[in-house]
């Protein structure tokens, strides 16, 4: 059950207020001066209290449509972002992750961007004796590519970007490489499974996080299909920034 507004209450107990007047001056089969006094103060307080409560309901409904308002700006003005991870040539060791910020025309800059390589949906769970412990778990990157730590100011296991700045039509790169079968699997052919699982044929997965002054962040989530050579049908590079 839904708790009672707090204006319910107060009306509520004014006009209990004012009916034990009356009550009282029509118990006594007499209207005294003093009673109409108070009868007349608790018409002023019914009165009081009703304006008050169409006051605050105003006030709520202002405020639901103002929130109403904010909620369709912030989405109308979602970033528009292009992204892509290419491999520039043949036998390439690394790839080029590319972000672009193509709209909408009225945002002027994203001041904050951070891009996070998302898991698989796979559970997991950590093993007694470890390896896999849950933080080699959370380690791990299970998809086909990573940032390369040390470039960029990427750090870590290379799954997050450091925060940057991206203006319309501007772009950012960072470079990218294969990710690694977990360091516990101990079976013939790792590579083989891994490659299978999470090979350059599947998408990267992504988390994008922007901030811009006056919004709330977007969060925003990617699958981006890795190009190749083959699958652009060339050996031709891609842009870059």
């Amino acid at each position: 059950m839904s708790p009672i507004p707090t204006r319910h209450l107060l009306v509520g107990l004014t006009v209990v207020v004012a009916f034990g007047a009356l009550g009282l001056a029509v118990a006594t089969r007499r209207v005294t001066a003093d009673h109409a006094g108070v009868i007349a103060a608790a018409a002023s307080l019914i009165a009081a209290a009703a304006s008050w409560a169409a006051t605050s309901r105003a006030s709520d409904t202002a405020a639901a449509l103002a929130t109403i308002e904010r909620d369709r700006w912030h989405a109308e003005m979602t970033p528009d972002l292009e992204v892509s991870v290419s491999y520039p040539s043949l036998g390439a060791q690394r790839a080029f992750f590319r972000i672009v910020l193509v709209g909408p025309p009225t945002l002027s800059e994203l001041e904050s961007v951070v891009v996070t390589i998302r898991d698989d949906e796979v559970e997991r769970r950590p093993l007694v004796p470890a390896p896999p412990s849950a933080d080699d778990i959370a380690n791990q990157i299970w998809g086909p590519m990573r940032f390369i730590a040390g470039i960029d100011g990427v750090e870590g296991s290379g799954r997050t970007t450091p925060a940057f700045r991206l203006k319309p039509g501007a772009a950012k790169r960072f470079d990218m490489d294969r990710t690694q079968p977990p360091f516990w699997d101990a079976s013939q052919d790792p590579w083989g499974f891994w490659n299978l699982v999470h090979g350059i044929d599947k998408p990267v997965r992504l988390w994008i996080e922007c901030r811009a002054t006056g919004f709330r962040p977007w969060y925003l989530h990617r699958e981006v299909s890795i190009s190749t050579p083959s699958t652009r049908g060339d050996d031709a590079s891609p842009p870059t920034a």
